[in-house]
C-alpha cells in the first residue's frame, strides 16, 4: 500500500472531521480484510459463522459473526463474494489472530486463509454514487454490484451508505479521482461515526470475546439465522434466544464531552457501579462523542455516567431498528 498512500500524497489528499449534508469519500485501507477461498470454503465458513453464508453471493453480502464456544463472539464481518472468494471484512486488530484460529478447524478441507488487507483497496462513499457511476450501484441494501473491477456494496442505512473493494491499483486510483472531485474527504473516525449512528458494533481485539450476539444485537441486525445449522456457541446462542432474555443489549449513547473514552471504559448508574461498558465511540458532527454501549437493561433508565469521570453525562439515542420483545 505504500504507492497508494505515495498517490494520496501526491494528490494533496487532506482528511477532515466528518459533516453533516455533505457527499463523503473514506479511505479505509487501515481495516482488515481476510480471504477465504478453496472448493470447501462454503461449507468451512457455514460450520463457523452465524449467519446462513449461502445467502453471500457476488450480487448480496451479509452481516455475519465468529463464535466461541461460550458463544461470545471472536469477531465480526461484514462478508461479500468476488470473483469466487468470499471476504470477511473486521478490525485490524483481529485479523493475524482470527486466521490463526480459523485454520485450526479447516483440517482436510480444501480451503486456504489469506490476509489480504494490503493487497485489497478499500473505500467507502456516503452519498448519492448514483451520479457518479450510474447504474453501476447497488439500488437496496446489502445488494453488491460487480462493476468492471469493483466490488461496490450497499449497506441498510437508510441514506446510502456505500463500501468499494478492488485489487487493481488504476481502477482504485480512477475511482478516488472520480469521488474526490466533489466529497469531502473524510478520516476512518467518520467511517466510525457512522456505524456508530446505524446501529452497527466493530467487535476489535479489546472486546473480543466478551459478548454474545444479543448483547450487541445482532439479531436485529439480521447477522444470526437461527435455522442455519451449527456452529461454535449455536446452542448457547439458541438457548438465550429462544428460552430466555438477555439481561444486556447495546444502546447508542450521546456523551457530553470531546474526549473519546476507550473501548471497555466502565458506566455506571445511579444504583449499580457496572451497568455498562463502551464498545465503540466517534466524535459526532457536533464535535460530541456519541457511542455503542453495552449496559444491563435494568439500568437505562437511570442516570449514566462514565466511572472514570462522573462528571461527564450520557444520554439515550434513538437507534434506526426495533429490537425485539421492546
Amino acid at each position: 500500500m505504500e504507492d497508494w498512500k505515495a498517490f494520496l500524497s501526491e494528490a494533496n489528499t487532506k482528511f477532515e472531521s466528518i459533516k453533516n449534508n455533505r457527499e463523503m469519500l473514506f479511505d479505509l485501507t487501515d481495516q482488515g480484510l481476510i480471504q477465504v477461498n478453496g472448493e470447501d470454503a462454503e461449507s468451512f465458513l457455514q460450520n463457523q459463522l452465524t449467519n446462513d453464508i449461502r445467502n453471500v453471493t457476488e450480487t448480496n453480502h451479509q452481516a455475519s459473526a465468529w463464535c466461541n464456544p461460550k458463544g461470545r463472539i471472536i469477531a465480526n464481518f461484514q462478508i461479500f463474494m468476488r470473483d469466487g472468494s468470499y471476504f470477511l471484512v473486521l478490525s485490524a486488530d483481529l485479523v493475524e489472530h482470527v486466521i490463526k484460529k480459523l485454520r485450526m478447524y479447516v483440517m482436510m478441507s480444501k480451503v486456504t486463509i489469506e490476509d489480504v488487507s494490503e493487497s485489497v483497496f478499500h473505500f467507502a462513499y456516503a452519498g448519492d454514487l448514483q451520479k457518479i457511476l450510474g447504474d453501476a450501484v447497488p439500488s437496496t441494501p446489502n445488494q453488491t454490484v460487480q462493476y468492471n473491477n469493483l466490488s461496490i456494496l450497499r449497506h441498510s442505512d437508510s441514506e446510502p451508505r456505500y463500501e468499494i473493494f478492488t485489487d487493481n491499483t488504476n481502477d482504485a486510483k480512477q475511482f478516488w479521482e472520480q469521488c474526490a472531485t466533489d466529497a469531502l474527504i473524510v478520516n476512518n473516525d467518520g467511517w466510525n461515526y457512522l456505524n456508530i449512528a446505524a446501529g452497527l458494533p466493530v467487535i476489535c481485539k479489546a472486546s473480543s470475546e466478551a459478548w454474545v450476539p444479543q448483547m450487541v444485537n445482532y439479531i436485529a441486525i439480521g447477522g444470526v439465522d437461527f435455522k442455519k445449522g451449527c456452529y461454535p456457541g449455536q446452542e448457547i446462542v439458541a438457548r438465550l434466544n429462544y428460552l430466555g432474555k438477555s439481561k444486556r443489549r447495546m444502546y447508542r449513547l450521546l456523551i457530553d464531552s470531546n474526549q473519546l473514552p476507550s473501548i471497555g471504559d466502565v458506566i455506571a448508574s445511579d444504583s449499580d457501579k457496572a451497568a455498562g461498558k463502551i464498545l465503540n465511540a466517534a466524535l459526532n458532527p457536533d464535535g460530541k462523542v456519541e457511542a455503542l454501549a453495552v449496559l444491563k437493561i435494568a439500568e437505562v433508565d437511570k442516570k449514566l455516567i462514565l466511572a472514570f469521570d462522573k462528571t461527564v453525562t450520557l444520554s439515550l439515542l434513538s437507534l434506526p431498528y426495533s429490537i425485539d420483545n421492546e
